[in-house]
């Protein structure tokens, strides 16, 4: 009895540190600006993500799916700490349909 709690405990202390330090992303709309006469200056409109809780010195990749059974890759990131920003991506450098997005460890 004593043996299988230990185990049972174990698992829960094992799943909890795996989860507890899954990376996030938050999706970032950017819009481009424009001058009072309607003229627009400055960057495309598009997105970028913020990536927080990464593991230091791991390889990520940013994905995208259109139907969440298939993943596209879209960048590898390597990190070297644990917060950090995407690159930019216009609307004409992003799949024309809409989509979902993950973060995952590359390997």
């Amino acid at each position: 009895m004593r043996d299988k709690m230990k185990k049972i405990i174990s698992l829960l202390l094992l799943v909890g540190a795996v989860s507890a330090n899954a990376a996030s992303l938050e999706l970032i709309v950017k819009k481009q600006k424009t001058l009072p006469n309607g003229n627009a200056y400055g960057l495309e409109s598009g997105i970028y993500f913020e990536l927080t809780d990464l593991e230091p010195f791991v390889m990520y990749k940013l994905q995208y799916s259109e139907d969440l059974k298939s993943w596209t890759d879209l960048v590898h990131l390597g990190t070297y700490k644990m917060a950090m920003t995407s690159p930019y991506w216009t609307w004409k450098e992003l799949p024309p349909y809409q989509c979902f997005f993950r973060i995952v460890v590359a390997w």
